[in-house]
């Protein structure tokens, strides 16, 4: 009769660990709601000109999309996938999201820097218009955008369920996609346009490099030896978050009529996600960089070990054959 094999430790389950990644980041979203509803919708008013527009009477919609989001990747997701196999057959379907996403993080670039940044705009203060001009409703469009936007972007953290590779599943990815849509709906609601907009800008061009990434990854082994700017991509979303932490807190220096409370939570959030994305890169690159130095520190060594071992092995059947000659020659 064979033993029993002891039974795994919670804390080493895969899914258990998910649990808790979702239950951390429902917090987060609960923060982040509160903290919105209390501070920015009490102290700024909501922005008329979008008053009838889908999804933006009420940050609730936002809000239940977000927990259903959290829900679905981190709990009935893999729950579901927890005894099935990976889904066959996804990756034409993974490359035709992925270019759509160029398509329309490409867009939101070019439409964000036509609406001000590549022209009018100040990066030190840029306060919001609210005007119906054609280049302010030109950035009131981009913002909604982009706030629908981060419900497309949902659908990579599917993808990986189903192929059941739930180690991408993680702490930053999930509280990156779920807050977004919480934070960027109070942003355009209430301050559609102005300086906050360079967020926009900057991630609609992360985005477009990363989406480019992931469509040329899933092309196969063939492309795979050409994307080694992977880790550059981390690089650049944290220059990304230092650049609006830097640009947020220049308002604070000279007179400008962007609103602070604004300014405190984008930039809360850029603190948050440069934490998260700072220990992925450490994690990621840095401890893999320092392996393969000790690894071939140590593959050195053991062809060092064998190439000693050979040559006194040499000698000692060298010297072993002149006693022999010199036992005859006697």
């Amino acid at each position: 009769m064979q033993p029993h094999a002891p039974a795994p430790h919670p804390g080493n389950d895969p899914l258990e660990n998910l649990k808790t990644t979702g239950k951390w980041v429902a917090m987060m979203i609960t923060i982040s709601y509160m903290f919105g509803d209390l501070t920015v919708a009490r102290q700024l008013n909501p922005d008329p000109r979008m008053n009838s527009w889908f999804l933006m009477s009420s940050p609730i919609p936002t809000i239940l999309a977000s927990f259903l989001f959290v829900a679905g990747v981190t709990w009935w997701g893999p729950q579901y996938m927890r005894d099935r196999k990976p889904v066959s057959g996804l990756r034409p379907y993974m490359m035709a999201y992925n270019a759509i996403q160029v398509v329309f993080s490409g867009w939101l670039f070019w439409e964000a820097g036509m609406g001000g940044w590549f022209g009018s705009y100040s990066f030190v203060c840029q306060k919001c218009d609210y005007s119906g001009n054609p280049q302010a409703m030109r950035m009131l469009r981009v913002g909604y955008w982009y706030l629908l936007s981060k419900f497309v972007d949902f659908i990579d953290t599917i993808f990986f369920i189903m192929n059941k590779k739930n180690e991408h599943v993680s702490l930053l990815h999930v509280c990156h996609h779920s807050l977004m849509p919480v934070c960027m709906w109070y942003g355009v609601r209430h301050h559609s346009g102005g300086h906050t907009t360079l967020l926009i800008l900057l991630n609609s061009f992360v985005h477009t490099v990363m989406y480019l990434y992931y469509l040329l990854a899933a092309m196969g082994p063939r492309v795979r030896p050409f994307l080694w700017w992977k880790k550059y991509l981390t690089t650049l979303q944290i220059v990304q978050f230092l650049t609006v932490m830097v640009q947020n807190a220049m308002v604070f220096f000279v007179e400008c009529a962007v609103p602070s409370v604004l300014l405190i939570w984008v930039n809360s959030m850029a603190v948050l996600f440069l934490i998260l994305f700072t220990d992925f890169y450490i994690k990621a690159y840095r401890r893999t960089s320092k392996n393969q130095v000790v690894t071939s520190s140590r593959e050195s060594s053991s062809r060092l070990s064998l190439q000693t071992d050979t040559t006194t092995k040499i000698m000692t059947d060298l010297y072993r054959a002149e006693l022999v000659r010199a036992r005859t020659r006697i």
